[in-house]
């Protein structure tokens, strides 16, 4: 078993390393993020309601750096360390239980033959379910994210959207068609291993990608982990109008329960601003398990500026049996 602090010393030492083979090259500095404050009513189905201050409304709130040395013949070694920010309580990572850099954590090394990253990466499903939806990576209100994500092992998938210890590549371009793939090492108490892949095709207006998951682990205690998550994704923009659709199938052999998520939204200039609407419809089946679910939520976002949204966002979240959830925030998002 590797020691989390020993993995990042190699991790950093392997990049400091590349980047002393050789003196006739170009390091680019960069920092970045995103900061996103709201304020509003937040209720799950089933769940309590809250009034507070949130940070991941729109977007999850993220600062990083990143540093990339230049090679000769098209090698760029580099380095990202990200962590998420909430300023409701002033702490970094999504939750307390989060590691330091709780966002995107890796070594890099790019070249004509693609990229590799070694580290804490987001995985390959996530990515793709973020991308075929109106309201993107919004944790809160995307009802695609919240399905596959943030509803319970029961309907989603298992475990967390950023992996410890992965091994990361991402294809170069063939003409829009790029392939990327990841495996990963079960949490560190648990046996077992963890694998992701797609393929994304954007060709001008359109954009497709079909994506593939598997998690086996096995903690020795409660029952073993078995999921095979196939997911579709694709959006096209008509000018007016962009539209999103996808739809996933999870397969939870450990749980033996099977969940299909079928999500449709639309992005829509009007006015000055975006109107942007997404659904998701949810079943689970199995054989004391049967769920049904659906969300709708809409927001409208004004670009003040290049980096600087406004935006009211709203979500109508139902689970059959449970008490109707309803959401509201409005708030601001500055990209840097």
């Amino acid at each position: 078993m590797i020691h989390k602090k020993s993995f990042w010393r190699a991790l950093v030492g392997a990049f400091l390393m590349t980047t002393a083979l050789t003196a006739s090259a170009q390091t680019d500095y960069s920092a970045f993020g995103v900061l996103d404050f709201s304020y509003g009513r937040f209720e799950a189905s089933g769940a309590d309601r809250q009034n507070r201050f949130n940070s991941n409304s729109m977007t999850a709130s993220f600062v990083g750096v990143n540093v990339k040395h230049g090679l000769d013949d098209g090698w760029t070694p580099g380095i990202t360390l990200e962590t998420f920010v909430r300023f409701q309580d002033f702490k970094t990572g999504r939750r307390d239980s989060d590691p330091a850099l709780s966002r995107n954590a890796f070594v890099s090394l790019g070249s004509n033959y693609g990229t590799l990253r070694i580290g804490r990466l987001q995985t390959s499903l996530f990515d793709a379910t973020t991308r075929f939806n109106a309201l993107g990576n919004s944790v809160a209100f995307s009802p695609a994210v919240r399905h596959v994500f943030a509803s319970g092992n029961l309907e989603g998938v298992q475990g967390d959207f950023y992996w410890n210890r992965a091994l990361g590549y991402s294809s170069p371009n063939f003409e829009g068609v790029t392939v990327n793939a990841m495996v990963a090492q079960a949490p560190s108490d648990q046996h077992g291993n963890l694998f992701s892949t797609n393929l994304v095709v954007s060709q001008g207006l359109f954009a497709a990608a079909v994506s593939v998951q598997r998690v086996q682990t096995n903690d020795g205690f409660s029952e073993a982990t078995k999921e095979l998550t196939f997911q579709g994704g694709a959006t096209y923009n008509f000018g007016y109008v962009r539209l999103f659709g996808q739809y996933t199938q999870v397969n939870d052999q450990g749980l033996d329960v099977r969940s299909k998520v079928a999500s449709a939204g639309l992005a829509l200039p009007m006015g000055p601003g975006t109107l942007q609407a997404q659904a998701a419809f949810s079943t689970v089946i199995g054989p004391a398990v049967d769920r049904k679910h659906m969300s709708f939520s809409t927001a409208y976002v004004y670009a003040y500026d290049s980096v600087t949204d406004f935006y009211l966002v709203g979500m109508d979240d139902r689970v059959r049996g449970q008490t109707r959830g309803l959401s509201l925030a409005t708030g601001a998002r500055r990209r840097f």
